[in-house]
């Protein structure tokens, strides 16, 4: 089967995404406050519960990238139908359902428009 470059292309692209995530993650609470709002709180005035649901966030999104990473990876070296790329699929759905459970509950206490519809794009992955 001839090999896709594509598939090759965007593993490179989710790696990059992936290594750049985790080399990120000591400086969440600095990336939230740069990006915020001047109305929101600082990150470290949210409650502990806030900060832990943020952070599982983060951690549920690198661990979507790390399986979308390994599915093209996959498609790349061997066939597309084969029992891993069903594996990571299966995954990064239960992962995309973790991660809209969050953001749902986040936007029932702090309703704004953005938790709405990452809420909505998380459900329709």
């Amino acid at each position: 089967m001839k090999k896709s470059k594509i598939s090759q292309i965007i593993s490179i692209l989710f790696l990059i995404l992936f290594i750049s995530g985790i080399g990120c993650f000591m400086f969440v609470p600095k990336l939230y406050d740069l990006w915020k709002e001047e109305s929101v709180l600082s990150f470290h005035n949210q409650s502990i519960y806030y900060q832990l649901a943020f952070y599982a966030c983060y951690i549920l999104c690198l661990m979507i990238i790390y399986q979308l990473m390994n599915l093209f990876q996959q498609v790349y070296h061997g066939s597309p139908f084969h029992k891993k790329i069903v594996s990571a699929l299966n995954n990064s759905a239960i992962l995309f359902m973790m991660l809209f459970m969050i953001v749902i509950m986040k936007a029932i206490f702090i309703p704004t428009l953005l938790s709405f519809v990452c809420a909505f794009i998380c459900f329709m992955c």
